[in-house]
């Protein structure tokens, strides 16, 4: 969901990823997809709050193996726009979707 919400509003509006964050792959996966936060709150109640520090390293990790210095840089990175040839997306500053064919 967070990739088809990235390419539809074209990474204008800040996406929150949710459900089945248990890992720092499974952040990283979240980012790259498109969202800029991340809700963590099944890892913490089954794994307890040491886990933020443990996806924490290893988003650190998987960050600098792909040669990016932060997060905001990662965000989206594995989910190319695409160019849009027949169709105009206009973003109001309400972050409503308007799409004219």
């Amino acid at each position: 969901m967070v990739r088809h919400v990235y390419r539809y509003t074209r990474g204008s509006i800040t996406i929150i990823g949710v459900g089945g964050i248990f890992t720092a792959q499974d952040a990283y996966e979240k980012i790259t997809s498109g969202a800029s936060l991340l809700h963590l709150i099944t890892a913490m109640i089954f794994d307890g709050p040491q886990v933020m520090s443990e996806i924490n390293r290893g988003l650190a990790k998987l960050l600098k193996k792909d040669g990016f210095t932060s997060i905001e840089q990662a965000i989206g990175s594995q989910n190319p726009l695409p160019v849009i040839k027949h169709k105009q997306t206009d973003i109001d500053k309400t972050n409503i979707v308007a799409v004219a064919e």
